[in-house]
C-alpha cells in the first residue's frame, strides 16, 4: 500500500517517467541488435517483426499511463484539466492515433507505391501524424485521418517491385523452406515472402518480391539446386 502511495506524488510520476523510457530505449536496442547481427531466420523475422510492432504501440500506451499517473495525484483537478485538452486536442489524437493502426498495417511501408483519394505515389517517410509521398508535382504530406476518411490501395506497376507466386513441391516443412530461402540475397526480405499450404501436403504456394535486377528463373535454379521442385502452377504431374 506504501509503494501505491509513493506513485501519487510527482516524485513518484517522475520514477514512472524514467522507468517507461528505460523500457522504450531498451526495446530499441534489442531491435536494432536483432535487425543488425541476428541470423536471419524465421524464427528471427518473427521476432523482430514483433519488437517493431510494440514499439509502435508502446508509446500511447506508456502515455496513457503516464496520464493515469498524472490523474492519480489529484484525481479532480488533473481530470478537468485533461478533459480541456482532450476537447482542444482531439483532432491531433484522433489523427495520432488513425496512424498507429495506418503504420501497424503489413502492406505499409517505405518505398511502397501507394494511392490516396487523388494523389499516387511512393511512400517516401511514415511519420507521426501523416506521411510523406513522393507524387507526380513533388513530395506531398497527408495526415492519417484524410487517409482514413479516402482509404488507400497499396499498387504494383513498373516503377515498383511485383509481388510473384510460385509453387514449391517438396517434402521440407514450411519453416524449413523458409530457413532455406532466407540465405538467397535474391529476395527483398523489407517485404518478407510467405508460403502457404495447398491442397497437396507436399506443395505450397510461395509469395515473394525480388531484389531490383534479380529474376523469377534465378530463384528457381537457387530452389533446383536445394532440391525443390518448383512450378507457376499447382501442377507436378
Amino acid at each position: 500500500m506504501e509503494n501505491i502511495e509513493k506513485l501519487y506524488t510527482w516524485s513518484g510520476l517522475f520514477g514512472l517517467v524514467v522507468l517507461l523510457i528505460f523500457i522504450y530505449w531498451m526495446l530499441k536496442l534489442v531491435k536494432y541488435i536483432g535487425e543488425r547481427f541476428a541470423k536471419k531466420n524465421v524464427t528471427n523475422k518473427k521476432i523482430i517483426s514483433f519488437l517493431r510492432k510494440s514499439l509502435l504501440f508502446y508509446k500511447p500506451i506508456a502515455i496513457a499511463i503516464l496520464v493515469l499517473g498524472f490523474i492519480s495525484i489529484n484525481r479532480i483537478t488533473h481530470s478537468i484539466i485533461l478533459i480541456f485538452v482532450c476537447v482542444f486536442a482531439f483532432y491531433y489524437l484522433k489523427n495520432y492515433l488513425s496512424g498507429i493502426f495506418f503504420q501497424a498495417n503489413p502492406l505499409v511501408s517505405k518505398g511502397a507505391f501507394i494511392t490516396i483519394g487523388d494523389f499516387k505515389g511512393e511512400v517516401r517517410s511514415l511519420q507521426a501524424f501523416g506521411l510523406i509521398i513522393n507524387a507526380e508535382y513533388g513530395e506531398r504530406f497527408i495526415n492519417y485521418t484524410t487517409i482514413e476518411r479516402l482509404g488507400f490501395a497499396i499498387n504494383s506497376n513498373v516503377n515498383t517491385k511485383l509481388r510473384q507466386t510460385l509453387y514449391l513441391h517438396t517434402s521440407l516443412t514450411k519453416d524449413q523452406v523458409l530457413n532455406l530461402i532466407f540465405d538467397n540475397p535474391i529476395l527483398d526480405f523489407d517485404q518478407k515472402p510467405t508460403i502457404q499450404n495447398s491442397e497437396d501436403p507436399q506443395v505450397y504456394k510461395f509469395q515473394y518480391t525480388l531484389e531490383n535486377g534479380a529474376t523469377s528463373e534465378d530463384l528457381a535454379a537457387f530452389l533446383q539446386e536445394i532440391q525443390i521442385e518448383t512450378s507457376v502452377t499447382n501442377n507436378f504431374k
